[in-house]
């Protein structure tokens, strides 16, 4: 434990001397930001990746001054800098590989890339082995839903006295045209076997227009029906139930209980804080690799079912090494566009690139006036290579999704009685309601190591961690140092406080 302590003060003192670097990682010909370059010391103990605009920052302890950084990208060269000219200019040029034609190896003209891309299935868990790690690790999420003045509920139909149009164009003037929300963490995540855990570092938030503001404010204005519907519960010959006229379910009510909740506030009025369960967290982390990276996973159908792509084959180089670049695209039934790109040595993927091609979508469905569609997704996953093995270094994924509800529905207060029950309030209304909501999110592994089954069992997740509340994007907003730059959307961001 001592050394625990005396480590911990070390480090603390080590980042108390930090330094940022902050600049652009810019093609050297054209001038063309190059997004999503990686940078790394040549030891690979600490990384970022410069974001969509090609802008990057690193905090670089004291003790990594003399050091130099890499920034490497797909096509380019290399360029290694050492931190010191990084302090006086911090944007770098790379230059793009020049391939001569008599180098490249006779063994790259012998299989086509259907054959390669065989050989990347074949070969993938030997080249992405699933170890035991904690990943040191930041999160982003994002979610954008906009809420359309088209959106209707027509009261049909009411006996409820406290119900009515005008109740419910209230309720629907109260939630705003277009709902943001930010969120991002570090923390630690250890992986042993096929458990996981997580250990909270630091949690931000900037969220518009805030859900809880809005719940509020249409808790006010449906105050008599929500106590109503509560007494209920405790009178054992009332009842409310809900249906379409096809599908219909008694409403039941529980004690709330704070282990079921997934987003609690710290209290009703601090507007500077809110808790998350860390199981939530570690949950939708673990869920977020297995659909953007894991093999078996539908979104890389472009590897496990290649009987649905036409694939296209050329070399290219990445750290001085011979690159499959491996174009795709849809036959009837596949489904993304994209590249891959692949280790000639050995087949291991270093990075690949997909997005739903023109006209495809997934989960079309549309029941009972029910509609939901995926009209798009889009993923790039980025691989580091430690000694022999290959480990996922970056993901940036998008999705965005269709909503749309058009059809009668029904909520009617009963009374118990012998044969049959007795409606005392009935309301029925017309929903005809359309939403798309767009999510982004980012991964960045910033260091890893292995871990024992002994130093697993010790790490106790906690129960809850804090989601730090912020009005503004500003560099210095993290306590543990900056991770990803975010794009100008994000830095343009204000959060609607009222």
């Amino acid at each position: 434990m001592l050394f625990i302590v005396l480590l911990i003060v070390c480090n603390l003192s080590v980042w108390a001397q930090k330094k940022i670097l902050t600049g652009r990682v810019l093609d050297l010909e054209t001038g063309i930001a190059l997004p999503f370059a990686s940078i790394s010391f040549n030891d690979y103990s600490n990384g970022s990746v410069s974001n969509s605009e090609g802008v990057y920052v690193m905090d670089i302890a004291a003790d990594r001054l003399g050091d130099s950084l890499y920034f490497s990208y797909m096509g380019y060269e290399t360029l290694g800098v050492s931190v010191k000219s990084l302090l006086m200019e911090g944007s770098v040029w790379l230059r793009s590989a020049q391939i001569n034609l008599a180098e490249i190896p006779v063994y790259s003209q012998t299989l086509n890339a259907l054959a390669i891309i065989k050989l990347v299935d074949k070969n993938f868990p030997k080249n992405h082995p699933q170890v035991n790690q904690v990943q040191h690790l930041f999160y982003h999420s994002y979610n954008n839903t906009p809420f359309s003045e088209a959106n209707r509920m027509n009261v049909l139909k009411t006996s409820f006295t406290d119900i009515d149009q005008g109740l419910v164009d209230e309720v629907l003037e109260v939630i705003p045209e277009d709902i943001k929300s930010y969120r991002d963490v570090i923390v630690d995540f250890y992986s042993h076997g096929a458990e996981r855990k997580i250990m909270p570092i630091e949690g931000i938030s900037l969220q518009e227009s805030t859900a809880l503001s809005v719940q509020k404010q249409i808790e006010e204005k449906l105050l008599s029906l929500t106590e109503d519907i509560e007494l209920s519960f405790e009178d054992d010959e009332l009842y409310y139930k809900m249906g379409t006229g096809i599908i219909s379910s008694k409403l039941e009510l529980d004690e709330p209980d704070s282990e079921d909740i997934d987003t609690v506030m710290t209290n009703t009025d601090d507007t500077t804080h809110y808790l998350i369960r860390a199981e939530y967290l570690r949950k939708d982390i673990e869920n977020f690799l297995v659909n953007t990276a894991d093999i078996n996973s539908d979104n890389l159908e472009f590897i496990n079912k290649p009987k649905k792509y036409n694939y296209q084959k050329e070399l290219t180089l990445f750290n001085d090494e011979w690159v499959y670049k491996i174009s795709f695209d849809p036959k009837e039934q596949g489904i993304f566009q994209g590249v891959l790109y692949i280790a000639a040595t050995n087949y291991a993927i270093l990075q690949f690139d997909y997005e739903f091609a023109t006209g495809k979508s997934t989960e079309n469905i549309n029941l009972l006036g029910i509609g939901h569609k995926v009209n798009y997704k889009k993923a790039q996953v980025i691989y580091e290579k430690l000694d022999t093995a290959y480990f996922v270094k970056y993901v940036n994924a998008e999705k965005r999704e269709f909503f749309s509800v058009d059809r009668d529905f029904f909520m009617v207060k009963k009374e118990k009685r012998f044969l049959f029950d007795k409606a005392l309030n009935k309301i029925k209304f017309a929903l005809d309601m359309q939403f798309e909501t767009k999510n982004g999110w980012e991964l960045l592994v910033i260091h890893r190591q292995n871990l024992t089954k002994e130093a697993f069992e010790l790490v106790k997740e906690p129960e809850k961690m804090t989601i730090k509340k912020e009005f503004v994007y500003s560099m210095d907003m993290w306590d543990h140092g900056s991770v990803i730059v975010p794009n100008t959307e994000l830095k343009n961001f204000r959060r609607d406080n009222k």
